[in-house]
């Protein structure tokens, strides 16, 4: 397990605008993540959430500040450095997110093996079929995206985010529109959290902002391109 005081994910004095005009951004953000912490963050604009993903996994370079993962700043390291340090990162991504060439086992599967060099018989082993169970998937959708049913497709995504037990999951509107994958996603990030994951949870629905089983360490509310931090509550580990 990690140690409880190493800075998973790290936004430092952190401004980014993609959209002036439309007041997408997130201005001076200061936030840590160590091991067994959730951040939730609420944030009516989906470009606005899908941000806070893009900036923690060093897709988008800040304006000022810095994004660090597991002590690096994520634009000193070299393009090996970024992929193998991508590879402990899970994430939920909110809309369109599977490769249409690809089944959707595919999809899950060989994307963890690119990023972990795991055997393949390990990846679809014992802890594919554990979360899958957990989120409901009698199986793993086998077919083409495009032809799934949306809420096997988003439990899909949310089994290939825990897969490999990632040090960072970030998840954006995880449960958009499927209330029933509210509770199994509760408690597969509890676990993440125990065993020292992260987790920074992007919504929409101040509903689940609230949620008393989120026991979120941090929760963050999204005013303009301004963060307001609402308060700590707990840590996992």
């Amino acid at each position: 397990m990690m140690n409880a005081r190493t800075d998973i994910l790290k936004f430092q004095d952190m401004s980014i605008t993609v959209d002036s005009a439309q007041g997408a951004g997130i201005g001076n953000l200061s936030l840590s993540l160590t091991a067994g912490d959730l951040a939730v963050v609420f944030a009516e604009k989906e470009q606005v959430r899908i941000l806070w993903a893009d900036a923690a996994e060093g897709l988008v370079a800040p304006a000022q500040g810095k994004v660090t993962f597991l002590g690096e700043d994520w634009r000193t390291m070299t393009a090996n450095r970024v992929a193998q340090q991508r590879g402990r990162i899970g994430r939920v991504f909110e809309g369109e997110c599977w490769r249409s060439d690809l089944y959707v086992d595919q999809n899950i599967t060989s994307t963890r093996q690119l990023k972990t060099r795991r055997a393949l018989e390990e990846i679809e082993g014992k802890e594919a079929i554990q979360l899958r169970r957990v989120f409901g998937l009698p199986e793993l959708p086998r077919g083409r995206p495009g032809r799934g049913r949306w809420q096997d497709l988003l439990m899909a995504a949310c089994v290939r985010a825990f897969l490999g037990a990632p040090d960072l999951i970030l998840l954006e509107n995880p449960t958009s529109g499927h209330s029933e994958g509210i509770v199994p996603l509760l408690k597969t990030v509890h676990a993440a959290r125990q065993r020292g994951a992260a987790v920074l949870w992007m919504t929409n629905d101040l509903q689940l902002w609230n949620h008393p089983e989120l026991r979120a360490s941090t929760r963050c509310r999204m005013d303009g391109s301004q963060v307001q931090l609402v308060g700590e509550t707990e840590r996992i580990v």
